[in-house]
């Protein structure tokens, strides 16, 4: 039996920092996917899977602990206990795509993780549990939580804290990127690092309680002004040159807020969906601004991880 696996992957995040020494994100999945195909023969007839590598990791953890098992032991996951072994990966074929910007901060590697690990369960006979899907994607990287449906508050790090906090309000998403590639593992290993994260903390505390209230209010004003104090307390983390000015137009054209990938290269502005001046908003950027680049206009889902039987 065929399965088809899709999960979205995030325009960065609302916020990201620390509370009381505690890391954590809250993510902003958007309507943009990887997909996962089990048990494909075509259009790979010879070849097990098209993966890049963390995806193929994710591919082998799992085929690796659930064959022959009946469940899955979260707790014994650790990349390392899984070397190469593609002979055996031939009895679970998957095929993967994206259109999930990679390099960027929108989670493309997460998300294809997490595809790859449930299209390979499902083609084992054993649907994963979020928590196991999480395990999973936590034991190759730090890792996003888009695969969670609405929007989560989640250690990237460890999975200690995966809080649901509710379902997003509709919002369109005008994204540009200040160029370069982030390495999530390299940049999540910097020395000083947690005492950056901690000296914004007052910041983030006020973010994370203004972001609940919009949820809960359906306030896009109020997400949005969360959304921009976390941007702008990340700059001494990872400094993005044209983030104010960015900004600024955004405010200009009716913008609700501005969000950034914490530990990527992508700013967005944040719209009502039934605004109608983002082309006019994004020409004017790539005027004012010609080094920075547009990749997308999106919006914002709550689905999460989906998969149905082809």
């Amino acid at each position: 039996m065929a399965y088809y696996v899709r999960a979205p992957g995030t325009c960065g995040e609302f916020i990201q920092g620390s509370i009381d020494g505690q890391s954590f994100l809250v993510t902003c999945p958007i309507n943009r996917y990887s997909y996962a195909l089990s048990d494909v023969m075509y259009p790979l007839p010879f070849y097990h899977c098209s993966l890049q590598p963390k995806a193929q990791e994710a591919h082998r953890i799992v085929f690796r602990t659930l064959q022959g098992a009946n469940t899955m032991d979260i707790d014994s996951i650790r990349l390392n206990d899984f070397s190469s072994c593609y002979e055996e990966s031939f009895n679970t074929p998957i095929y993967v795509r994206s259109d999930i910007v990679q390099g960027k901060g929108m989670a493309s590697s997460s998300a294809d993780i997490s595809v790859t690990a449930m299209a390979t369960a499902l083609a084992l006979q054993k649907t994963l549990t979020l928590k196991e899907l999480e395990s999973i994607c936590l034991s190759v990287e730090p890792t996003d939580a888009a695969f969670y449906p609405g929007i989560t508050q989640f250690d990237y790090i460890t999975g200690s804290i995966s809080q649901h906090l509710g379902q997003c309000p509709p919002l369109k998403i005008l994204i540009f990127d200040e160029g370069g590639i982030i390495d999530t593992v390299a940049f999540n290993q910097q020395a000083d690092l947690q005492k950056k994260i901690e000296e914004k903390e007052s910041i983030i505390r006020e973010a994370l309680d203004i972001f609940k209230e919009g949820l809960v209010a359906h306030d896009i004003r109020l997400i949005g002004q969360a959304a921009t104090l976390s941007a702008f307390a990340n700059q001494r983390i990872l400094y993005k040159p044209h983030l104010y000015d960015f900004h600024e137009i955004g405010i200009a054209f009716q913008s609700v807020g501005t969000i950034i990938a914490h530990s990527g290269t992508i700013m967005g502005l944040l719209f009502p969906t039934d605004y109608n001046g983002i082309s006019d908003c994004k020409r004017y950027i790539e005027r004012k601004l010609p080094s920075i680049q547009f990749v997308d206009i999106v919006e914002t889902t709550n689905e999460g991880l989906t998969y149905i039987k082809r």
